[in-house]
């Protein structure tokens, strides 16, 4: 029989598929943009819920890659699936460069050289202003070619091709931590140094975690660049990646569903508080620090504050929850970053 989580996945999975089609309107649009941004906290949650890395590069796979589709189609590569390979082969030669930094640094090094490294990627467009269009962003040319015929804004067979995408990669990831392989990621996100004295390879797992969320990432820039056609310098800075790291913090790092959902939750909050004022960035703030200081573990993480109750009230004991991402840091686990 199939676990739970998976049957109550394929079942969230119709319900997408089945009611905002019939809604109509701007749900379906919203959706789409809601679960291509998903992805990219997806990956972020896999690399800081999981491999214990605070990753702020991980927009900048999501910014390569959306550009690499635009790049192409000015050069007259239209194929949709040269384009996704060639999204994919660029998010893989970006991730190796975090890769690289998985191996010579940890804890606040590693944070700092991911940010910086972010920082940087975001000022190539302004030098090279007739490949990338600078500030002014770039088109994607080609029509509904590049997006395998499918119009991101008439009709529904694009929402349903990129929750199939969304969906696959869920399970995929969930897949891979229930393996072998992903216990001994989780184990050597908790404790590194155990993890090695076990015989676990600590580089070799970390860098094929960075490779593979890295190429999640470059699969919602990919999506992302369908469904817009047009890209900007903004998908490569530090405040993509940090919106990414909020999407997962919120939904809860520690869950694959989690970071779907802190992403459709926060970007739904703010579609309607633009909509209302000008001042929607200051209660998105307020909305923020409440979600952090009263769920630390996020949305999905209240599951286990409330088990951890009911079973104290019977007087019986429970495990001590996953720590909180969001809470901060003890100083006996910085290596576990």
């Amino acid at each position: 029989m199939p676990p739970m989580p998976l049957l109550l996945g394929f079942a969230l999975v119709i319900i997408l598929a089945v009611v905002p089609p019939l809604i109509g309107g701007y749900l379906v649009r919203g959706l789409t943009s809601y679960l291509i941004f998903g992805l990219l906290a997806l990956a972020v949650g896999l690399i800081t819920g999981y491999g214990r890395l605070f990753n702020l590069g991980v927009g900048a796979n999501f910014g390569v890659s959306a550009y690499t589709v635009a790049i192409l189609t000015h050069h007259g590569v239209q194929n949709p699936l040269a384009l996704v390979a060639a999204a994919l082969l660029a998010g893989f030669l970006v991730s190796l460069l975090f890769s690289f930094y998985a191996l010579v640094a940890s804890g606040v090094e590693y944070l700092m050289l991911t940010f910086l490294s972010t920082a940087a990627f975001a000022a190539v467009p302004l030098t090279a202003l007739d490949l990338t269009g600078g500030d002014n962003g770039l088109n994607v040319l080609g029509g509904l070619q590049p997006s395998f015929g499918l119009n991101p804004l008439v009709g529904n067979n694009f929402y349903w091709f990129v929750l199939g995408v969304v969906a696959a990669l869920a399970a995929l990831s969930w897949y891979v931590l229930a393996s072998q392989t992903g216990k001994a990621i989780q184990a050597i996100g908790r404790n590194p140094g155990r993890a090695a004295a076990m015989g676990y390879s600590v580089p070799r797992y970390r860098i094929a975690l960075t490779i593979y969320a890295s190429l999640i990432a470059s699969i919602g820039g990919w999506l992302y660049a369908l469904q817009t056609n047009f890209v900007f310098i903004d998908l490569l800075g530090v405040a993509n990646s940090t919106n990414g790291l909020v999407y997962a913090l919120i939904g809860g790092v520690d869950t694959i569903l989690g970071p779907l959902l802190g992403a459709a939750m926060l970007r739904a909050l703010t579609d309607q508080l633009s909509r209302a004022g000008t001042q929607s960035s200051l209660f998105i703030g307020i909305v923020l620090m409440l979600v952090v200081y009263l769920i630390p573990e996020g949305v999905l993480g209240l599951r286990h504050r409330l088990v951890k109750r009911r079973v104290a009230a019977r007087g019986e004991e429970v495990a001590e929850a996953p720590e909180a991402v969001a809470a901060g840091l003890k100083a006996e686990n910085v290596e576990a970053l």
